[in-house]
């Protein structure tokens, strides 16, 4: 039963993290709906009507504000998930996560863009060839860990010159790149050398909202 506008599609893993995270930070009323990747959850037909590219995570707004016209909206894709949140259904109090500012907001567009183009993709990949891969591969291995360490740096910069991933405020840029880092870490078993993203991300994760989101999408798996 829908109790809720918005409906959250979500498995606990880093893109589906982002979305927890960020609906608690911007302080939206959801329901938590887990799709189990493990069972496959992801090709059932009614899942694919609101994510085509049988992907986590996906949003429905059941009621949309009025510009969208008549009738829920659904949206896949975890970058147009926090864009749309953040700039549509923010609820009182909450952070202004996409600034209004177009000087701020093409900055968090940069960020955002960066890491669904490069940090999640090789993070994902480096953590694939190195802890769920059925055989050893030396070269993925090589490859995409050479690429992930060198993203790290270049975030480690960034962190040096701001306290945030787009500039002086906390925004969706953050909690976009936060879920996977994190993931990087616990993967490799290590804290990462880079110290500017080591203390962002425990700057990141004491936020009692991020914790919430995190708590919520692994409990939706304990509970299934």
């Amino acid at each position: 039963m829908s109790t809720h506008d918005i409906q959250a599609y979500v498995f606990p893993v880093p893109n589906g993290k982002k979305i927890t995270i960020a609906l608690e930070e911007l302080n939206i009323p959801y329901d938590g709906h887990l799709v189990n990747l493990k069972k496959g959850e992801q090709f059932n037909p009614e899942f694919l009507k609101i994510s085509p590219n049988n992907k986590i995570p996906a949003v429905v707004d059941l009621h949309p504000p009025k510009e969208f016209g008549e009738g829920s909206l659904s949206i896949f894709e975890s970058a147009a998930i926090l864009r749309y949140l953040a700039e549509y259904k923010a609820g009182p109090g909450a952070p202004d996560l996409y600034p209004k500012d177009p000087r701020k907001r093409i900055k968090v567009d940069e960020w955002l863009s960066w890491q669904i183009a490069g940090l999640g993709p090789m993070m994902g990949q480096a953590i694939h060839f190195l802890t769920y891969a059925p055989e050893k591969v030396p070269y993925g291995i090589e490859r995409f860990t050479k690429e992930t360490e060198r993203l790290l740096g270049v975030l480690n910069k960034r962190l040096g010159e701001y306290p945030y991933v787009a500039g002086e405020e906390y925004s969706i840029a953050d909690i976009a790149s936060y879920s996977f880092v994190v993931s990087w870490s616990e993967a490799t078993k290590e804290d990462t050398p880079y110290p500017n993203v080591k203390a962002w991300l425990d700057r990141i994760g004491s936020r009692p909202a991020v914790k919430r989101g995190v708590e919520r999408a692994n409990a939706l798996m304990s509970h299934s």
